[in-house]
């Protein structure tokens, strides 16, 4: 039965024009994906990787931890971005669960920890899920960073498996899509 279903799904996403591939990486928000990054200078793909690996395009997603939204922003974060690009928050929480809401201030924050990192992508990576300040420990701890600006060893589990995520989702993207 399994195998029917999943032959339809296939043959009825092949007649639609949209294969495997695309149904499994959508470009979803299109026009705030690429409103956002150029305003902010972040890669589509990384966007699209973190909005995949985040909430897998939910925007009502919540973790555990109270992020929410596509991009899984903790409230103080977005409260923080708002007085630091605005000079005051004019926006309740509730904000973050507007698609483009979200994008705007997850691009942003991506953008900002682009600037902080350099070029490193995996390090800023690695920062929007495990924070600033446990990137900056690792980047001067030897063990974790030869150079104290590019990340060889990331100590927490969950960050490490993260970062592989949206590597792999940035590579897909780059792959169906040509990003």
């Amino acid at each position: 039965m399994l195998v029917v279903v999943f032959s339809t799904l296939a043959f009825v996403l092949y007649l639609s024009g949209c294969s495997i591939d695309k149904a499994q990486y959508p470009l979803k928000y299109e026009n705030f994906v690429d409103k956002y990054s150029a305003e902010y200078g972040v890669n589509d793909e990384l966007i699209y990787a973190i909005i995949k690996t985040e909430s897998n395009f939910e925007p009502n997603a919540e973790s555990s931890a109270g992020a929410v939204g596509l991009m899984q922003l903790m409230p103080e974060t977005f409260e923080w971005l708002q007085s630091y690009y605005n000079g005051e928050v004019t926006m309740y929480s509730e904000s973050l669960y507007e698609p483009e809401t979200s994008i705007k201030y997850g691009t942003m924050f991506l953008g900002y920890l682009l600037s902080i990192y350099g070029s490193s992508e995996e390090t800023a990576v690695a920062a929007y899920n495990a924070g600033v300040g446990a990137v900056n420990q690792w980047l001067s701890d030897p063990e974790c960073s030869n150079d104290g600006t590019t990340l060889y060893y990331i100590p927490y589990d969950e960050t490490r498996a993260y970062v592989q995520k949206v590597e792999n989702a940035k590579k897909n993207y780059k792959d169906v899509y040509g990003l």
